[in-house]
């Protein structure tokens, strides 16, 4: 392609140099025409080296190999021995280049589901929502988008993905693709009683085998989170302070007994503008799955003067205190010097 610009530009050179001759009347001259040639060539040789961008001889070449495959996902075909072991990569970037030329249903699915592989939920939206432009009523590409959504959310469920999911499930109720995904999200987004509704659809259908094992096991954790968080729910502690400036940043965090380090169970951060003052962890707060031993659970806090800071630089403590969960607050800590 670079040699033919090359030539097109030098036959252009070349033409409009000797109309120019002509019409002024000099004879054609070789020393003249050298001159347009070199120019062209100089030209062409700081394109090649320092002009192309490294990445467009790969570019080119996945263009030639994958050009066929993108063709017939577009056309809807289902793939070959000869797409197998391909690059997910460079597919989405020859597909993508294709569909704005030829928009197609099958093309910008597989375009979601590419994108979905290679973890860019955002994109994979994006593909989702082009084919339901084409097909609104396609379930698959709305299902794309409902898993893009919940991707981007860390796996949990939101109210657009839930709406999404709840068009495939009106128009078939029994879509088991829809239930899983709304089951284990809904999990993940700690809403266990539709998590429980979810598998118990799923039960109804698929108990037998491995199949109705794990749903069982989704189910009865769905149940047992539902309890724990009924348990849990409106947990409050009282912080108070010994000779500390008030207006810092308090952090109120959960752990296991005994543990010292990583990533509590939960924590919420505050703005500590009196003491005493009353935290309570909201279902947001927890960073784990509810722990099964309650009675294990220890509230602990950190807090700095300065407002605004991380938990790094809290170096005020209260020490790990047992909950009692029959009482509100569940615990009482000091913040001590």
């Amino acid at each position: 392609m670079l040699i033919v610009v090359l030539l097109a530009a030098l036959l252009v050179c070349f033409l409009l140099w000797r109309r120019e001759s002509r019409a002024a009347g000099a004879p054609l001259s070789i020393t003249g025409l050298a001159i347009p040639l070199l120019v062209v060539a100089v030209a062409g040789l700081g394109y090649l080296t320092i002009g192309l961008d490294r990445n467009t001889l790969d570019w080119l070449a996945d263009q030639r190999r994958y050009d066929p495959v993108a063709e017939r996902v577009i056309a809807g075909e289902a793939p070959g021995e000869q797409d197998q072991d391909i690059s997910a990569a460079a597919l989405t970037r020859v597909l993508q280049s294709r569909l704005v030329r030829e928009p197609s249903l099958t093309g910008w699915y597989t375009l979601g589901l590419l994108y979905d592989q290679l973890g860019a939920p955002a994109q994979a939206q994006e593909a989702a929502r082009r084919a339901l432009e084409m097909d609104p009523d396609d379930h698959a590409a709305r299902l794309l988008l409902a898993r893009g959504l919940i991707a981007q959310a860390d796996g949990r469920l939101t109210d657009e993905a839930q709406a999404e999911i709840a068009r495939v499930l009106a128009d078939n109720p029994r879509h088991d693709g829809a239930l899983m995904l709304q089951a284990m999200a809904a999990n993940e987004a700690r809403r266990f009683d539709l998590a429980a509704r979810s598998w118990r659809a799923l039960l109804a259908r698929h108990g037998d085998g491995e199949a109705g094992d794990l749903i069982r096991r989704g189910l009865a954790q769905a149940e047992q989170q539902r309890e724990r968080s009924e348990q849990l729910q409106g947990l409050t502690v009282t912080v108070q302070a010994d000779d500390v400036p008030e207006g810092g940043t308090l952090f109120v965090f959960l752990r296991r007994a005994g543990e010292s380090g990583g990533q509590p169970l939960a924590a919420r951060r505050v703005l500590a503008e009196s003491f005493p003052i009353q935290v309570t962890l909201r279902p947001g707060d927890w960073l784990q799955a509810y722990p099964a031993e309650l009675d294990q659970l220890r509230v602990a806090a950190r807090y700095t003067p300065a407002p605004g800071s991380s938990v790094d630089q809290a170096n005020l403590n209260a020490a790990p205190t047992a909950l009692d969960l029959s009482r509100r607050p569940a615990a009482s800590l000091t913040i001590r010097r």
